[in-house]
């Protein structure tokens, strides 16, 4: 599989110069503040803002301090710190506008998470497509408002594939790897500030230390801000919302959403790190030097990321109210998935329509080259022996949910 493109090597000599802005961050980071605010007229952050400002400036203290960064891995950054900017001015400045946003209620959303590879994609996909409910599209998030007129939605749906195809030219294993489209529902990775699924990105062992000790609830905070003003003057439905690394913070999202169901899906360690390095080699090497990728680094960093967070996601599910997680054995739906999905649905108290059957259909009948997209746990430095010490009584879990 060709993870990059030429396309990438000329775009890395073309960014050269630009990305030595890398080695001043707080510089680029003010700068960016400044254009945003300018934009944003007449925005007054409150004390909350300003700690989550500061948070997105921490954040790029740590992308930028990535070894190897190329050219265009320090313009996705500035690009991925500019979204999180102006989301921030734009959402505070909506909700002072129209106070009565913060009344809207974001009633018992659903959660979908679990390690990566896991098919949260597929269950995400089929709840948030289900009549009464939604999810986020992708470019919603890059441009949270309220409702506007066709021409402006069209404009903002069309930058954002723009952005897609872009990625896409540099990287022709992404389109393999996780199929994105800009009017489709997508992860709310796009909303948070703080996640270890920036690692797949950028190989940042010192920001999964930082990650320890985060309280991420701000963050979530400021997604529940980010659906009420999506949510404003359209039609209420129940949200279904996606990210593996929501797995890490079950207890801030239960603050932040406490009727919140959350549905966490399982699969084999061994399976999911060799699935996952694959998917963190194709980012980091759109994002670093060449001479600056390390597999076995990446396997080990990755190693450490997931079996500490299902770990600490267990500990903390251990103190949720009893009913809150909701167990998807990877292999037990997948071996029917026209019983167990619905099954799924009636947990979660939603009905099960002729439209999510065929929204299910579709989901799995995607085409995939699984050719394309080969791997082993051995590429990354990692044996069977060594993901199942790192995961303990993990695997004999799932394996109760075959």
């Amino acid at each position: 599989m060709r993870r990059t493109s030429i396309t990438l090597d000329i775009a890395n000599l073309l960014t050269a110069l630009p990305a030595r802005g890398r080695h001043h961050p707080d510089k680029a980071f003010d700068k960016i503040v400044d254009k945003v605010r300018s934009n944003v007229d007449g925005v007054r952050l409150r004390e909350s803002d300003e700690a989550l400002l500061e948070s997105i400036r921490l954040l790029m203290r740590f992308t930028a301090a990535t070894e190897g960064l190329s050219g265009v891995g320090w313009l996705s950054i500035l690009d991925l710190i500019t979204a999180r900017v102006d989301n921030l001015f734009r959402v505070r400045k909506l909700h002072d506008l129209h106070p009565e946003i913060g009344r809207e209620v974001i009633k018992a959303p659903i959660f979908v998470v679990g390690m990566p590879r896991t098919a949260t994609t597929l269950t995400h996909k089929v709840l948030a497509q289900s009549p009464g409910n939604r999810g986020p599209l992708l470019w919603e998030m890059y441009n949270v408002d309220l409702p506007q007129d066709p021409a402006t939605e069209r404009r903002r749906r069309n930058a954002t594939q723009r952005r897609l195809d872009q990625t896409l030219a540099l990287s022709p294993s992404w389109k393999q790897i996780h199929p994105v489209s800009a009017d489709l529902p997508e992860e709310i990775y796009f909303l948070l500030v703080h996640t270890a699924l920036h690692c797949s990105v950028l190989p940042m062992p010192k920001y999964v230390e930082f990650l320890k000790t985060y309280d991420s609830t701000p963050d979530y905070r400021f997604i529940k801000e980010c659906l009420q003003v999506l949510q404003y003057g359209r039609e209420p439905k129940r949200w279904a919302l996606k990210h593996p690394g929501t797995l890490f913070h079950l207890e801030a999202v239960h603050r932040v959403f406490p009727d919140a169901q959350v549905v966490w899906t399982h699969r084999d360690p061994n399976t999911v790190m060799g699935s996952m390095c694959s998917m963190a080699e194709s980012l980091i090497r759109l994002h670093v030097k060449r001479s600056a990728v390390d597999l076995h680094a990446i396997g080990a960093l990755w190693l450490k990321i997931l079996s500490e967070g299902v770990a600490s996601a267990r500990d903390q599910r251990a103190r949720l109210p009893r009913g809150t997680v909701i167990d998807v054995g990877y292999h037990l739906m997948m071996s029917d998935p026209y019983t167990f999905v619905p099954q799924l649905f009636e947990q979660l108290h939603l009905p099960w329509s002729d439209v999510d059957e065929r929204n299910l259909k579709i989901a799995l009948d995607r085409p995939t080259d699984h050719r394309g997209h080969e791997y082993t746990i051995s590429d990354y430095g990692l044996t069977p022996d060594a993901v199942g010490d790192a995961f303990g009584d993990y695997e004999r879990f799932v394996a109760t949910l075959k």
